[in-house]
């Protein structure tokens, strides 16, 4: 249950990444191409998105029972302007 509600977190996070920076965004980012202020938002977004992923993750392996796994909510970081 658990590896579940884990794998189905890890795929909002992914998802709501890939909506606001396709893969070759996010190369480029990371190449550095793109202006600094445009990178380093594009950087803080997919960390603030696995940041997310991982706080939920926490909640859920440390959750007592099925109900207090399944009530954890991945709640998607506000998308920085300049992205």
């Amino acid at each position: 249950m658990k590896e579940n509600k884990i794998i189905s977190i890890k795929n909002q996070a992914e998802s709501f990444i890939l909506t606001h920076v396709q893969p070759f965004e996010q190369q480029n980012a990371a190449l550095g191409i793109y202006p600094p202020e445009r990178c380093e938002a594009i950087k803080s977004y997919i960390a603030a998105c696995r940041n997310e992923y991982l706080r939920c993750k926490e909640l859920i392996l440390a959750a007592q029972s099925a109900t207090e796994a399944d009530a954890v909510q991945f709640v998607a970081p506000a998308v920085p302007s300049g992205i």
